[in-house]
């Protein structure tokens, strides 16, 4: 079973808190807003996203670390998604 998304369509928000975790936001417009994530599915579909911050929790937060890590200790090297 997959996750369960709330979908969130056309809304406009200004500096506002939101999740990015299990949301779905379709064809919104987000201006100076706090986004939050911790590593959940997530889809930004004809959504515009301006001047706002991503505010990265655990497990999302060692992700970006490591990723970090790995630019630096091996240049030349790739990251690769599957």
């Amino acid at each position: 079973m997959g996750p369960q998304y709330i979908v969130v369509e056309g809304k406009k928000f200004t500096k506002d808190v939101l999740t990015l975790d299990n949301h779905v936001f379709r064809n919104c417009e987000m201006d100076h807003c706090q986004f939050y994530y911790s590593g959940g599915p997530y889809e930004l579909i004809d959504t515009h996203i301006t001047n706002s911050e991503l505010v990265l929790n655990q497990p999302a937060k060692n992700i970006y670390a490591a990723i970090q890590i790995f630019k630096t200790k091996s240049p030349g090297s790739t990251i690769v998604s599957e």
